[in-house]
């Protein structure tokens, strides 16, 4: 094992952060894993510390058939955001941005530097976009710290077949999101995982982390017409809540991610297996999803539990009032008819504050749309 460590500008005097790089094995291929991009989102660190102990394992014992790339935690910057003890960690203090979003890479100047580079070797043209993309990645680096950050990792990551990105929610079912165009790949690694939601997103609209990934692919083949041989697949791994941290469950899902690596031919003989899941499988697009929003501000209880179906106008909750004279509730009820997935655990809601999510049957949003800011 290799390990790197990237310094970042340092944005004060006496400061100074880096990002930690492990790489493992050799070959032309490459999967890159990271946590905690968001850096209040921390299920996902220790699931890396579980992978990074059996990869070390494998290495040594000559399992490894190509290269993976480990960044075991995304953002010390955000790590180092610490509020009268609590660590916000989704955005930017300096900037207000949210670390998963505004680093995608423009398509259309990929589209300009490789155009003419691209041929009918599928093989050759993959090497172009990789190469392309790394150097990008370098050249992107900005005035702020968030941006010289995205471009560190996005230089570490680019160029990568596999891109898997570690997250999590308040409250939620463990879900998986990949773009639509893969939905074969992506099937295999929610199977592999035991993932039950897998959410399939138009990657050609507005873009997190792990469509920065796909996008330029999909774009250029588009424009061009130009076959790939291997385009990178890249999906977010949100591992149900925030407070979901034990060695049990990162055991776990370490397995599923290990079981698809060498299903995906990057290991061999690594004793890891696809990995049982709780509930039914639903697979939609992320313009299916229904956000449920609360509609007043109080203390939310809820009457329906993660995994069930609803049906649209059920009573799924309350919003227990507090400023009344009497005790007082407003019911909420379901905006769509579809699976429940995900819930709060900022139980002192407001307007427009979100509650949960359905997977529902019909269409919410437009494609390309982000859930969430």
């Amino acid at each position: 094992m290799h390990t790197e460590r990237i310094e970042l500008p340092a944005p004060a005097p006496g400061h100074t952060r880096a990002l930690t790089v492990h790489t493992l094995g050799s070959g032309p291929r490459k999967a890159y894993l990271q946590a905690a991009l968001h850096a209040d989102e921390w299920p996902g660190l220790l699931v890396l510390q579980h992978v990074l102990e059996r990869l070390i394992k494998l290495e040594q014992a000559g399992k490894l058939l190509q290269r993976i790339v480990i960044v075991p935690y995304a953002n010390p910057v955000g790590m180092n955001q610490r509020l009268f003890g609590y660590v916000p960690g989704r955005f930017d203090a300096v900037t207000g941005q949210n670390f998963n979003r505004g680093m995608s890479v423009d398509p259309d100047a990929v589209l300009e530097k490789v155009r003419e580079q691209l041929g009918s070797d599928a093989e050759h043209n993959d090497r172009v976009m990789r190469e392309t993309l790394h150097q990008m990645a370098l050249d992107n680096r900005g005035d702020y710290e968030i941006q010289a950050l995205h471009s560190a990792l996005l230089s570490q990551s680019l160029d990568a077949n596999i891109m898997l990105d570690l997250h999590c929610d308040d409250e939620a079912l463990p879900h998986v999101f990949y773009g639509d165009h893969q939905r074969e790949t992506g099937k295999s690694l929610g199977d592999c995982l035991g993932f039950p939601v897998r959410l399939e997103e138009d990657v050609r609209g507005v873009v997190a982390f792990d469509g920065t990934h796909t996008q330029p692919w999909v774009k250029v083949a588009e424009a061009t017409g130009a076959p790939f041989a291997e385009p990178c697949f890249a999906a977010t791994l949100e591992l149900r809540g925030s407070t979901a941290v034990s060695d049990e469950l990162a055991r776990r899902d370490a397995e599923g991610i290990l079981a698809f690596l060498e299903q995906q031919g990057y290991l061999s003989d690594s004793g890891a297996s696809p990995q049982p899941q709780a509930h039914d499988t639903v697979a939609v697009n992320v313009d299916q999803v229904k956000v449920i929003k609360a509609a007043d501000n109080g203390l939310i209880t809820y009457r329906k539990d993660m995994g069930e179906r609803v049906e649209k106008g059920e009573h799924i909750g309350d919003i227990v009032l507090l400023d009344r004279d009497t005790p007082e509730r407003v019911p909420v009820t379901a905006p769509a008819t579809g699976f429940l997935f995900t819930r709060t655990v900022d139980y002192l809601v407001y307007p427009g504050s979100t509650l949960g999510m359905i997977a529902s049957d019909e269409r919410q949003i437009e494609p390309g749309q982000q859930l969430s800011f």
